[in-house]
C-alpha cells in the first residue's frame, strides 16, 4: 500500500482510501440511478454503476482487509426524486453488502435527495461530515472555510487527468488528488466510482473546479495526482506545475 498522508493509504487500482485509525475506507461518487436519468432523455446505457460498486466494494474487502465504508456522497444520482430502477438498484446493493457484513456509513452528496427512503430501511446512517483525528470527510460541494491543520477529505470533483503524447492524442485517466490549502491544510480529492462519471479533468485554472473548497483556497501548482491505471495500480505523479505543458 502506498502512504498517500499520514495514515491514509491507497492501493492497488482501488478508486478508494484506507484509513488506517479507524479501519475504514472511503469511496465517493457512485451516482446509482445515472443510466434511468440517461434513458429519460432517450440515450440508453448498459445498467452497470450498481454493478462497479460492487466490485469496488469487493476489492476494498479483499485489500484493505475492512467491512467499515464511508460513501462520501452521490450515492445516488436523481437530483428531484428516486426512480423506480434507481431504487430497485440501491435496494439490491445495500442488501447485498449487508450480506457481506459491509458496515455503510453516507455522507450527504448534492444528489442524495430522497436516499433515505432506502437506507432507513438497512439502518445506515448517514451525516453531513465526519470527523475523526486530524482528518473532515465531506463531499465537497458546499461552501467551507477551512479550519488549520486538517485533510479534507471530498469527493464531488470525480478528477482525472488527459495526458497528451508527442503525436497529440490524449489518454483520461482517473486520479486522486492532493491539494495544499491556503491556510496551511490540505484537501484529498476522490476519483468517482461510477462508471459513466468519467471525471472532470484536472487542470491549474481554480475555475475549472467544482468544489468552492479547491476553486477559493486550492494551490494548484503544488498539487499531486495518484493516477489509477486500472488493472495495473496506481501512479504517484509529480506536482501539477511541472505537468502544466502535458496536461491537457
Amino acid at each position: 500500500m502506498i502512504e498517500i498522508e499520514k495514515g491514509i493509504y491507497i492501493e492497488g487500482d482501488i478508486p478508494g482510501i484506507y484509513i488506517k485509525s479507524i479501519n475504514t475506507a472511503v469511496i465517493s461518487d457512485v451516482h446509482i440511478g445515472y443510466e434511468e436519468e440517461m434513458a429519460r432523455k432517450g440515450i440508453f446505457l448498459p445498467r452497470v454503476q450498481k454493478k462497479k460498486f460492487l466490485d469496488v466494494v469487493n476489492k476494498i474487502i479483499r485489500e484493505f482487509n475492512t467491512y467499515n465504508i464511508i460513501v462520501d456522497g452521490d450515492f445516488k444520482h436523481i437530483f428531484n426524486g428516486l426512480g423506480k430502477q434507481e431504487k430497485e438498484d440501491l435496494t439490491l446493493a445495500l442488501s447485498t453488502i449487508k450480506d457481506l457484513g459491509v458496515k455503510l456509513t453516507l455522507i450527504r452528496g448534492n444528489h442524495d435527495n430522497y436516499i433515505s427512503l432506502v437506507t432507513d430501511k438497512f439502518d445506515i446512517e448517514i451525516r453531513d461530515e465526519i470527523e475523526t483525528d486530524n482528518m473532515i470527510i465531506l463531499h465537497g460541494h458546499k461552501d467551507i472555510e477551512p479550519k488549520d491543520n486538517v485533510i479534507y477529505i471530498i469527493g464531488h470533483e470525480h478528477p482525472r487527468i488527459s495526458l497528451r503524447d508527442k503525436l497529440g492524442f490524449s489518454r483520461k485517466l482517473q486520479a486522486f488528488l492532493l491539494v495544499p490549502l491556503k491556510n496551511g491544510s490540505k484537501a484529498l480529492i476522490l476519483p468517482a466510482i461510477g462508471s459513466y462519471q468519467a471525471g472532470n479533468d484536472i487542470s491549474l485554472i481554480h475555475n475549472n473546479y467544482m468544489s468552492p473548497l479547491i476553486r477559493n483556497y486550492g494551490i494548484l501548482e503544488e498539487a499531486k495526482p495518484y493516477v489509477i491505471i486500472e488493472g495495473e495500480g496506481i501512479m504517484e505523479f509529480p506536482k501539477l506545475e511541472l505537468l502544466k505543458n502535458i496536461v491537457v
